[in-house]
């Protein structure tokens, strides 16, 4: 007896399930070659793309982009030229022509969640213009020191001009330096995944099929709905494994004094950068809801980067005490953040405009 008399069924579904990949295999690499088939690798896709040399950034000239972040769908993604979130798509010249800074950090910086007039990026640009002091800002969501020095230098020898970095040195770099990226043998960052093979996997699906591709896509797209639509609590934001390397002794074990020791070399390496090309740089810290919930005023994060700035000769701003004082921490957190998010809301980002403004 045969297999396929064995198991008819199975058999069937099979090959029928191997027609249909070979079909979608093919079909991606005919649409890819004559351009009508783009890979997707995140939900946002469309101006969340991949990057050779510092691994992700944003794409140029993005128009009225409906982003979504967390339970806040559909707010507005605006990028000039350069790919940096602005308040409209605009040619950014290499060659600065008044006093010209540039922002550095991650999701926190950036601003995901509100448009760029509504971030703390855009309310200083609003307010130092009038100084004929221009403000860029080239944060992206999930970057750390490895990626603000290679962005960094990519746009150095790319011609871009600037006079002052300010360096949003952000909590959860430390695990990103630890877990997340690395700088392969050409000199650029990579996922630290790039080698393990389920990360291979989701990779081949994502760049030779079509079908399976927006399968995962709708997937991820559902996943994050049911998370919108699930009533964000206040304890979401408590006790977070990403920012409690600062409190816990056994999260700062486990990846905090590898991650900061990686920080730490990589700040280093964009320090000699800048001073090289005769930039100033300042260093910004500040607290997630766990500092503030926890009153982690002298918190590793401070210690440790105002000793490095000394270190450096870096100006250095930390904003640990606006947001740890005598008000209540709950209160504060419920204030300045998003509810059930770690990230600032529009009273949030205000304050971090009010508080660094009179130091820049």
């Amino acid at each position: 007896m045969t297999v396929f008399e064995r198991y008819p069924k199975t058999t069937l579904s099979t090959l029928f399930i191997t027609f249909l990949l070979i079909i979608d295999i093919g079909a991606a690499a005919l649409f890819s070659s004559i351009g009508l088939y783009k890979p997707q690798y995140k939900i946002e896709s469309y101006y969340r793309i991949e990057n050779e040399i510092f691994h992700h950034t944003l794409a140029a000239n993005i128009t009225n982009a409906k982003a979504q972040w967390g339970p806040i769908l559909g707010y507005e993604v605006n990028t000039n030229s350069l790919g940096f979130k602005d308040s409209q798509p605009r040619k950014i010249s290499l060659e600065k022509t008044n006093h010209r800074i540039l922002l550095m950090g991650d999701s926190f910086t950036e601003g995901v969640g509100y448009a760029y007039n509504d971030t703390f990026a855009g309310i200083l640009d609003k307010n130092l213009k009038n100084k004929n002091i221009e403000v860029l800002n080239a944060a992206v969501s999930s970057y750390s020191p490895i990626i603000y020095y290679r962005k960094t230098q990519y746009l150095i020898n790319k011609g871009l001009e600037f006079d002052h970095m300010v360096v949003f040195v952000d909590i959860s770099d430390i695990e990103d330096e630890a877990k997340n990226y690395i700088i392969n043998e050409d000199g650029n960052v990579i996922s630290k995944r790039a080698g393990k093979l389920n990360y291979k996997l989701k990779r081949f699906i994502t760049e030779n099929t079509i079908i399976l591709s927006n399968i995962r896509i709708l997937l991820r797209k559902s996943k994050n709905s049911v998370k919108a639509v699930n009533e964000p609590k206040f304890d979401d934001v408590i006790n977070a494994p990403r920012s409690l390397w600062t409190i816990n002794d056994g999260i700062y074990n486990d990846y905090g004094k590898k991650g900061l020791k990686l920080a730490e070399q990589h700040m280093t390496m964009l320090a000699n950068l800048l001073k090289t090309n005769n930039i100033k740089l300042t260093i910004v810290v500040y607290p997630w809801p766990d500092q503030i919930w926890h009153k982690d005023l002298e918190s590793k994060q401070v210690i440790f980067w105002q000793n490095w700035s000394k270190e450096h000769n870096a100006d250095f701003i930390n904003l640990f005490p606006t947001f740890i004082n005598a008000s209540n921490p709950k209160k504060t957190i419920e204030d300045y953040f998003i509810f059930g998010d770690f990230h600032w809301n529009k009273k949030g980002h205000n304050l971090i405009a009010e508080s660094i403004l009179p130091q820049l």
